[in-house]
């Protein structure tokens, strides 16, 4: 049984784990905290139509969060694309140079 190791093992896991179907999950998730993040400010602008100052208060913070932690997913998933597509390259370079080619 010979395990690989080193950065050929690396390149093998990495094609494996980020498929055509990850890509599909990653931007499905980004779109539905992109849209999030949309509603949390329609919801906070539509908090300053409110007339009870309670009302105003819970409907404001309960938007601010919305938009905070749907922002941060939207962060985070573009950054985790980004970090993805720039190992993609050094895996098809490595590829090239141990063909010969």
């Amino acid at each position: 049984m010979s395990e690989e190791t080193g950065p050929q093992a690396t390149s093998n896991r990495i094609a494996r784990q980020f498929g055509w179907w990850w890509w599909i999950r990653q931007w499905l998730l980004t779109g539905i905290a992109g849209f999030f993040v949309f509603f949390g400010i329609s919801l906070l602008m539509a908090s300053y139509r409110l007339g009870d100052p309670f009302s105003f208060i819970m409907t404001f913070f309960a938007a601010s969060l919305i938009i905070l932690i749907s922002s941060v997913m939207v962060v985070g998933l573009v950054y985790r694309m980004g970090r993805v597509k720039s190992i993609d390259p050094c895996r098809n370079d490595q590829a090239v140079d141990k063909n010969g080619k």
